[in-house]
Parts: C-alpha cells; structure tokens; sequence
C-alpha cells in the first residue's frame, strides 16, 4: 500500500469513530433527560470526573518533584554521597624540560577541576621537577592520576600544611627575622625550606655531594655530620644549594655570637682591672683544647659532682657534643687565654637540662650564679629547666635553690629539681 493511500484510511477510520462517539453521547443524553432527576444525574458526574482529574494532576506533580518542606521542619538530609570537601595539597611531579610540558601538566589538572595555587621548578638532569600548591577535592590518588595523564612521573601527593600557603620569599624573610631574634633553629629552619623533612646529627659520616634521593648529607658547621632526610620525594639540587646557603647562614650568626661576650662582674660588685677581666660568651667548637684543660685543673670531687660519675675528665668527643649548638646552649668564662669556667642547658627531650662547672680556684666568687641566670634567661619557653645534681652538693643545691629550683624526687646518688623561671635567680 502506498504512503498516500495509507494515510486517506487512517482518516476515514478517524471519521466513523467519531460519528460513533457523538450517536453514544446523544443516545445517552436522551435517555438521561427523559429520567425525573437526569440533571442532577449529569452534574454528579461532572464533579465526579473533575475530581478524579484534579487527584491524579496532584499525585503525578508528587512523584516528579521533591516533596515540599515546611519552614518549621530542619535542613533536609545530606543524600547518600555528600559533597567531598575543598583540601590543600603539595604535589610534585618530573616532567620533561621542553616548551608546553608545564602547560599540558596544568590544563591536565584544570580538566579535573584541580586548582593551582603556586608553583616551584627545579632543574634536575632529566628533565625538571614541577613543584604545585595545590586545592582540590579530589582525594590524592586522582590528582596524582591527574598529574601522570598530563605527562609526569615519579609523582608524590602529600596533605600540606597551612604554612605552605605563604610563597616562599616571604617564608625566608619570616625564617631570618625569627633567627635574628631567637637564634637560629637549624631543623625549623630547614623544614620552612624544604618542607616536611627530618634532620638528624651524627659525630662522624661521609656527605654527599648534591643530594642523594631522599637523603642530603652536608658537615655541620658546628662539627659533625648533618643528614637531612624525607620519605615521598627526592630532594632536587636546588633544595640542596637551598640548604647549604642555610648552612652558611648559620655559620655567620654563630661567628657573630661568639663574637659576644661581657665583663664579669664578681659578687663584691666590682669590676676586675684591665688585663684581669673575665668574659663570658657562647662556647665554640675551638674551645674543646681549653675545656679538656679546665678539666684536668678541676679536683676528682668537683668533676665527680658535676657529671655524677666516677671523676674521670670526659673525653674530646663529648665536650665537642657539649659546645655543638645542635644540642643546647654552652658558655664559657675566660681569664685571660684560659677558660675557668662552663655552663650548660642541654636540650633532653622535653626538658631543657642546666648544669655549671667552675674551677676550684674560681668557686664561691658569684660565677655559678650568673652562668645559671644567663641560662635560664635563654631557656626555651616551651621546654621546662631541670638539674640533676648529687644529694650532698650542697653549693649547687643552694644555687639551685636561689634560681627558684624545687626537688622533685630522689634517686640513690641523684637529687632530680625543677626550675621555676618566672622567679628571679
């Protein structure tokens, strides 16, 4: 059959059903008017069908719309998969050292709705190292893939810390104030460079030359070995000529300390002559040769109650670790060429640990007592001041006491205070 043809059956069919249907409704009209309440009949019916009408118009806009909420009821539910909240992270990747490869890495993590807030290169030998601050609310895993689909490898995603939203010179500003200020804390320092690391010393080791992976090596100006280590990403040439200028950096301010010193005053109030003073200053890694002669000058019974041992001189290599700021804080009396006195606030975990060797021929003349007030003055604040000393030495007892020490408790041969600084020595 032909489409023409098709379509002139389909409109008589349309015909015959509708005069079927208007001789059904005048059939049925006849027949209810001709009933006494026929009127009424068809009214009923009417409100009937609108009804229905109305009902079904109501239920179907139910199911297709969220149900409405009164303003007394509380804020709806989170449905089933909530929203993954915004996170900060740092990101590094290798990618080759050609034009546009920084370009694809990016629009790459654009497509992933990954927003870059800062970006570091490093030069490395194959290619260079990328280096992004980033936020995103993807989880670390898809912003790595992110990262490999735009043309990286050897990729890292760590979690970063709300400092890392600071650029970088205004950290190095900020890290070279607090040290002015505060003295240099090298392992602080080094994490406001390189981010989240561990710096450990050691007395002996071979450096490396430029960094080896995750692990740089470099001597401590102070003596020593410094290892600096991490454990997601290798450490790039510029992050180990970063840590060598930190180096130096410390350096020059040690020399600049060392370089401080002030005349002793004895507790008689007067100053000694010209050509007879005593200075006091931060001890160096020089000193050692001094110290181990202080030592040898001091008695059996005044080493035996400083260090609690058998009276034996410690050796070169612990009086180094004694003077190595790594470790605390060392001053040093002078007279003239020798030293005649030390003092220590050795850092012991959460504790800060003071203690004051003074030659026998120098005790009892107020040396003790201003080497443990400078001390204390430069105790770190979060870290509370202790002193081991031996129950019957009864002058240092009794400085320690004067500085604001209480006992906290006896062990045989060892009496264990604490230092309340807020109380003048």
């Amino acid at each position: 059959m032909s489409r023409r043809s098709g379509s002139w059956t389909r409109e008589l069919v349309e015909l015959a059903a509708l005069f079927l249907a208007v001789a059904t409704a005048d059939l049925f009209a006849n027949s209810v008017t001709h009933l006494d309440r026929g009127a009424i009949v068809l009214t009923a019916m009417a409100v009937a069908l609108l009804a229905g009408a109305a009902a079904h118009h109501r239920m179907r806009n139910r199911r297709s719309s969220p149900q409405a909420r009164s303003p007394e009821a509380g804020p709806a539910e989170p449905g089933p998969v909530d929203t993954p909240v915004m996170a900060t992270w740092r990101v590094r990747a290798t990618v080759h050292d050609t034009p546009g490869s920084l370009a694809g890495l990016a629009a790459s993590l654009a497509r992933h709705a990954v927003n870059i807030l800062s970006v570091q290169v490093h030069p490395v030998p194959d290619g260079v190292v990328d280096e992004f601050l980033v936020e995103a609310r993807l989880p670390a895993e898809d912003i790595a893939a992110a990262v490999a689909a735009g043309g990286g490898w050897d990729v890292t995603v760590s979690a970063a810390d709300t400092h890392d939203l600071v650029d970088i010179p205004t950290r190095i500003l900020t890290m070279v104030t607090r040290d002015i200020a505060d003295g240099i804390d090298l392992a602080q320092s080094t994490r406001t460079l390189l981010g989240d690391c561990e710096l450990t010393w050691d007395a002996t080791g071979e450096p490396t030359d430029g960094p080896a992976g995750t692990t740089m090596r470099l001597p401590d100006p102070e003596g020593g070995m410094l290892t600096v280590t991490r454990h997601d990403a290798a450490f790039t040439p510029a992050e180990y000529a970063r840590l060598h200028a930190l180096l130096d950096l410390d350096a020059e301010f040690a020399r600049w300390l060392r370089a401080q010193h002030s005349v002793v005053l004895l507790t008689s109030g007067a100053e000694l002559t010209p050509g007879a003073e005593l200075t006091v200053r931060q001890a160096a890694a020089a000193d050692v040769p001094a110290l181990g002669a202080m030592h040898d000058r001091c008695s059996t019974r005044s080493r035996r109650l400083r260090y609690l041992g058998g009276g034996t001189a410690p050796t070169h290599a612990a009086l180094a670790r004694l003077v190595n700021r790594r470790h605390g804080r060392t001053l040093v009396v002078e007279h003239g060429d020798a030293i005649i006195a030390m003092g220590n606030l050795m850092s012991d975990g959460d504790d800060s640990e003071v203690a004051v060797l003074v030659e026998d021929s120098w005790q009892r003349k107020g040396i003790g007592t201003m080497l443990l007030r400078r001390l204390l003055a430069d105790a770190p604040a979060h870290q509370p001041a202790v002193a081991v000393t031996a129950p019957h030495n009864t002058a240092m007892l009794s400085l320690l006491r004067r500085a604001g020490a209480e006992l906290t408790h006896l062990e045989p041969g060892a009496a264990h205070l604490a230092i309340r600084r807020s109380e003048p020595c």
